[in-house]
């Protein structure tokens, strides 16, 4: 495939952001052109063209669950959902509340398998949790949606409590008024309020200087690890290294009418809390399991 074909489907996805219903036929069009080059040696080649696609589908609600719907569905076209779930995880990731689907036009079926594979799939929580609380709400009377939402909701909670609270309790919920999630936000504020209530020994909690002393320590068994692998590397032993430390100011130099000139940047901390799964650091093989079950749609 060349540049101009994905360049033509980029910009029916971009004026299909108007009428996102009308984008069908382009999604099945990118998902053939897919299937046709995926064992072809140009298939790294075309997934960076076709990068700039997906992201256009991950930026629209109503055209990423279209996609999903169809994608995620099909075992043909799973390399291609993965790289929309993957896209769409990233900009979701610091959202506060969980993402809004409008899922009326998609298959129930096809909407409840991609629910339980958004699961299996490890997608930031702000997703997958939006499309299950999404589902009871294009699906009000539908007893498969019921069984479906039970159990990804309880997977949520299980998984995720700190970030299913977090999105359940936003001012600006959507599903605020569903009356599954005022039950989960319930259980999971009841339950966090019995564990605050627990005793706790002053003992373990460590002093500023005990928490230095241990960051000290963590720096110093890095520092050794990674001298010990760079004397074992032969790469590393034909290779020059500049090692940097950072600051509170960064020198920059750049050009200026052929003379270089220099100028400093303000360095401001960055970080971003994730919570991981709880079966990840509790019991990852059964874990794993339930993830896989999950994968084929709902548990019986």
């Amino acid at each position: 495939m060349t540049d101009e074909f994905f360049y033509e489907i980029y910009r029916k996805l971009t004026l299909g952001r108007k009428e996102p219903h009308k984008v069908g036929p382009v999604l099945d069009e990118l998902a053939v052109a897919c299937r046709n080059t995926l064992d072809s040696a140009s298939s790294t080649k075309w997934r960076g063209n076709a990068d700039n696609c997906i992201h256009e589908i991950a930026e629209s609600s109503q055209m990423f669950a279209m996609a999903v719907a169809r994608w995620i569905t099909r075992s043909e076209d799973i390399d291609l959902a993965k790289a929309l779930v993957h896209h769409a995880s990233v900009r979701h990731l610091k959202q506060s509340v969980a993402e809004l689907y409008d899922l009326s036009s998609v298959d129930e079926a096809n909407a409840i398998l991609a629910g339980c594979r958004l699961c299996a799939l490890y997608v930031t929580p702000a997703i997958s949790l939006g499309w299950t609380m999404s589902l009871v709400l294009s699906y009000p009377a539908s007893i498969e949606v019921k069984e479906a939402l039970d159990c990804l909701l309880e997977y949520h909670v299980n998984e995720f409590p700190l970030t299913t609270l977090r999105l359940l309790s936003a001012p600006n919920s959507p599903f605020a008024s569903v009356a599954e999630s005022v039950e989960a936000l319930t259980f999971l504020q009841n339950e966090e309020a019995y564990l605050n209530k627990l005793p706790t020994l002053r003992e373990f909690a460590m002093t500023p200087e005990m928490r230095l002393s241990l960051s000290s320590l963590r720096r110093r068994q890095s520092r050794d690890i990674d001298q010990h692998a760079r004397e074992k590397s032969v790469f590393m032993q034909i290779c020059k290294v500049d090692r940097f430390k950072y600051a509170n100011k960064s020198a920059v130099e750049f050009d200026v009418e052929g003379s270089v000139q220099e100028t400093t940047l303000e360095m401001s901390p960055y970080s971003l809390q994730v919570e991981l799964p709880i079966s990840e650091q509790t019991d990852p093989i059964a874990g794993a399991a339930h993830r896989r079950r999950l994968w084929n749609g709902v548990p019986k």
